[in-house]
């Protein structure tokens, strides 16, 4: 009985201080829907490109396949603001979850280059509502002195389901068709939790329609933010294995496990970080988290060698970056409000997209140049411009 009690006081304690962060119910639900959404992308991801392998396809063509989708988030997120102020953000989102689902089995039943292009695309359509609305859901019920821990759960609850998606795969394989249709289904589950938050979402102005473009013109630092993320969390999670197994002094066991310690830095450094920042400030925080971040990451390349210091550098490294897209977003939150949220979470999501096509595919050719210090030098450089926005803006309004 002792222990019962101890476990209702817990979770007594989780709710009140929940109620405390928030002016509305949403928190929990979509954080629940967040790890089924996370679970459905971080094991089709891998999926797709397993099944597509079995056809001799070659590594550039099932890259672009697997990177359409992008284009696909981008432009559902450009009119997101748009279909959430006509139709609510209920019924937006599980539109698009349902699309996405559809899409995500329909893959495995063609073997047709041109349906892949266009399934992948109509994917990133669907998941896109979900991503722009439920952040941008949580920037408006969040109370100012919570803004960034709830940022935060928020982003380690997508964390979780990213690390679990996988595990469809290392069960079922990626031959069957169970696979397919367990990603449907976490897709459809994640439906479940928003639903019941009908009648409770945040009511869009229809008497002002902002732009996404709002973001880069009223808050640069919160782009900067963005873009950094965007492009150096792919990039390492693109080029370090790669990078591993043409190195002859890295053991090649790196080159599998080296993902895992970056997500699992990323899950468990985002909610003491959120504190620090709304303890000491969000830019504060965001400058020093960045440039540690980034400092661990761009020493990756020198300690390959050895496996523990590797694995501890992209633990942190990759850890402290992706807290700045939870300081990034608290930032949003805290600088826009009403219809402008919507629109500005929007064109958060686009810049990251764009940032996860393009950061790549330039650390890709400095790294073509030199192995051992293109990374270093992409990281770095990224780092300075975001240090610079931030320097320029600390005496503007909101600093922002």
């Amino acid at each position: 009985m002792g222990r019962i009690s101890q476990i209702q006081n817990i979770i007594l304690k989780i709710h009140q201080q929940i109620s405390e962060a928030t002016n509305a119910p949403g928190l929990v639900m979509i954080s629940l829907s967040a790890i089924a959404l996370g679970a459905a992308i971080g094991g089709c991801l891998p999926l797709i490109s397993l099944w597509m392998e079995t056809f001799n396809i070659s590594f550039q063509r099932i890259g672009i396949v697997c990177g359409i989708s992008a284009l696909g988030i981008v432009c559902s997120a450009y009119f997101a603001p748009r279909f959430a102020t006509k139709y609510g953000f209920v019924l937006t989102i599980n539109i698009g979850l349902i699309i996405a689902a559809i899409t995500s089995v329909a893959f495995r039943f063609t073997d047709n280059y041109a349906l892949w292009l266009l399934l992948r695309f109509v994917c990133g359509l669907g998941l896109g509502l979900h991503w722009v609305l439920t952040e941008a859901w949580l920037a408006s019920i969040v109370k100012e002195n919570y803004r960034t821990r709830v940022m935060a759960i928020y982003a380690i609850a997508m964390s979780i389901g990213f690390a679990v998606g996988p595990i469809v795969i290392w069960l079922f394989g990626a031959l069957s068709v169970i696979p397919f249709l367990i990603i449907g289904s976490l897709l459809i589950l994640s439906i479940l939790p928003i639903a019941k938050l009908k009648g409770h979402e945040p009511k869009s102005s229809k008497s002002h329609k902002a732009s996404p473009l709002i973001l880069i013109r009223k808050a640069p630092t919160v782009a900067s933010a963005c873009i950094v993320v965007g492009s150096v969390d792919l990039a390492m999670i693109s080029l370090l294995p790669a990078m591993i197994t043409r190195t002859p002094e890295a053991a090649p066991i790196l080159a599998f496990i080296i993902v895992p310690a970056m997500a699992i830095g990323a899950t468990i450094l985002q909610y003491p970080v959120a504190i620090l920042a709304d303890q000491y400030g969000l830019r504060k925080i965001g400058v020093i988290t960045a440039s540690i971040g980034l400092l661990f990451a761009s020493l990756i390349p020198f300690f390959l060698s050895s496996i523990f210091i590797t694995l501890l550098l992209a633990f942190l490294g990759a850890g402290l970056v992706y807290a700045l897209y939870t300081i990034g977003l608290a930032m949003l939150s805290k600088r826009f409000s009403g219809s402008q949220i919507v629109a500005a979470n929007a064109g958060f999501v686009i810049l990251f997209e764009l940032s996860n096509l393009i950061g790549p595919w330039i650390a890709g050719f400095l790294l073509d140049f030199n192995m051992k210090l293109g990374l270093p030098f992409f990281t770095i450089s990224v780092g300075i411009f975001f240090v610079s926005i931030s320097w320029i803006r600390r005496n503007t309004n909101a600093n922002y």
